[in-house]
């Protein structure tokens, strides 16, 4: 009988150029990994959560990925287990790399950003299958859409003509959230960007906030804390800040950060650490 995982213990099974499988233990949250490259330009993951499967694939020649959870919803125990299970990452696979300047492997690399990923996941929101697309990258800043003002009016007088909880109330709350996905669209370091969120008391809201590498917690940053893989993009910068100001949403169309969640995806699987 294998004995049985310590919290926070961190287990590699199977390691080569190409391939590692492992297991991570927080609490009562046991994740199970493998990750392979399937060749110099393509890798896929499964990451096993609580019994949940969840994968993800990426072809960098092709710039094409995808992730997937089958339909399955995260719990905040096992987002917690997610977030240490990165960090661990971190430590084994990231920082000894950096310290010899050594590119992280294809299949490390993206195991980390599928923990990351999953780690912000909100609360209960089933994941279906992802494409994500290598999207264009830019640089610079942004500027509040226009019609930012009369959106946030249609949404006060649709809240005064219709009744709390009803259906029609729920539809001007949906009719007001507007896509805002920008593609990789990095923020400068450590400089004060405008950034955008909407939920169920407001729609689009643009505020100034201070990012990068300086701010705290590394605000606009891909994923919890500074991680060094990822990048500080726009799409993250207005997760953070939503999940700061109306925390975690438990269904992805609803009124809060799950619409933000969706948009920063490609973040966290293409973008690249511009404030390093």
């Amino acid at each position: 009988m294998a004995e049985p995982l310590a919290s926070n213990d961190f287990r590699i099974t199977a390691s080569s150029a190409s391939h590692d499988t492992g297991t991570f233990a927080r609490s009562a949250t046991v994740i199970e990994f493998a990750a392979s490259a399937e060749s110099a330009v393509s890798t896929e993951v499964t990451l096993s959560v609580g019994g949940k499967k969840f994968t993800a694939s990426k072809d960098i020649a092709s710039g094409s990925a995808q992730w997937s959870g089958e339909g399955a919803a995260l719990q905040p125990d096992e987002n917690l287990a997610l977030d240490a299970f990165a960090k661990a990452l971190e430590s084994e696979w990231v920082e000894p790399a950096s310290a010899t300047k050594a590119p992280i492997s294809l299949h490390r690399d993206l195991t980390i950003r599928l923990a990351m990923l999953l780690a912000e996941a909100p609360p209960g929101t089933r994941i279906g299958t992802q494409a994500v697309p290598r999207p264009a990258e830019r640089y610079g800043d942004r500027k509040l859409p226009e019609g930012a003002a009369k959106v946030e009016s249609c949404l006060k007088e649709g809240l005064f003509a219709t009744v709390k909880d009803s259906a029609e109330r729920r539809a001007v709350i949906a009719a007001c959230q507007e896509s805002n996905e920008d593609g990789i669209w990095y923020t400068g370091c450590n400089v004060n960007e405008l950034v955008l969120h909407d939920a169920d008391s407001h729609c689009f809201l643009g505020e100034t906030v201070y990012v990068g590498p300086a701010s705290y917690d590394c605000m606009g940053k891909c994923g919890g804390g500074c991680f060094i893989i990822t990048g500080y993009t726009y799409d993250c910068a207005d997760h953070d800040r939503c999940g700061r100001v109306h925390g975690g949403s438990t269904d992805p169309w609803d009124s809060e950060c799950g619409d933000e969640y969706w948009e920063a995806d490609d973040d966290f699987l293409w973008s690249t650490n511009q404030c390093g």
